[in-house]
């Protein structure tokens, strides 16, 4: 029973993340994006059942369905796994915790380009001050792996620009604060393959001189969230 609560409580998550997802972007910078979707609707997978699984009307309500579907189911699997392992514990709090995070940086990127600063810049302060306050000896490392992570990026933007923004830059440092030097490595090289991965399939999918965006902010929090289990 308490794994089917687990799991409840992980997709009404999922949800929720999917509506911030849509409500945030109102605070970034830039301004908020055009045709922002109703930030409270039904969960995807209550309409799923109510519409009798008429998938074809509910991806005409919303382009994001499949998208938020997804979201809310491998947030219910996440939650259960993560109760089932650890329990009520430290580190089911990181790893769903930092799930959560990553997931919502991660739709927001996908559906409107877009990594705020209102996220990134508390999430690197919390970092700093939690590993300062209780993981001293470790510390020197730490801000190695943000500095380091912030300057590899930082370069690549200013190579190639375009293929990576700053969003980008500041999440890469968030993740270098959060694992230190050298684990980020391994949430970096995981995130840099999926995306690299991704673009040789689209390239290989669409015509040689198509180019298509590829947001690049979930791949670094798929590889993030890999490198947090393999940590925890």
């Amino acid at each position: 029973m308490t794994l089917i609560v687990a799991a409840l409580v992980g997709w009404l998550a999922g949800w929720l993340l999917a509506r911030l997802s849509d409500y945030l972007p109102r605070f970034a910078v830039s301004g908020p994006p055009a045709h922002t979707p109703r930030p409270w609707v039904m969960p995807a997978l209550w309409r799923v059942l109510a519409s009798r699984l008429d998938i074809a009307r509910l991806r005409q309500e919303n382009r994001w369905f499949w998208l938020e579907l997804g979201a809310e189911l491998a947030s219910a699997v996440i939650f259960a796994w993560g109760w089932s392992a650890y329990g009520l514990s430290v580190e089911a709090a990181l790893i769903i915790g930092g799930y959560s995070f990553f997931l919502l940086i991660a739709l927001m990127d996908i559906k409107y380009r877009l990594v705020l600063n209102a996220l990134t810049y508390p999430a690197i302060v919390l970092l700093v001050v939690g590993h300062l306050l209780f993981n001293q000896r470790n510390f020197p490392n730490v801000l190695v792996g943000g500095v380091f992570a912030f300057s590899i990026f930082y370069l690549v933007a200013r190579l190639r620009p375009g293929d990576v923004g700053g969003g980008d830059i500041k999440l890469a440092a968030l993740i270098g604060f959060c694992f230190g030097f050298p684990a980020m490595l391994l949430a970096l090289i995981l995130g840099a393959g999926a995306g690299a991965g991704t673009a040789v399939w689209l390239l290989v999918r669409q015509q040689p001189d198509a180019k298509t965006y590829i947001p690049y902010a979930p791949f670094l929090c798929l590889g993030a969230f890999v490198a947090l289990l393999v940590t925890v």
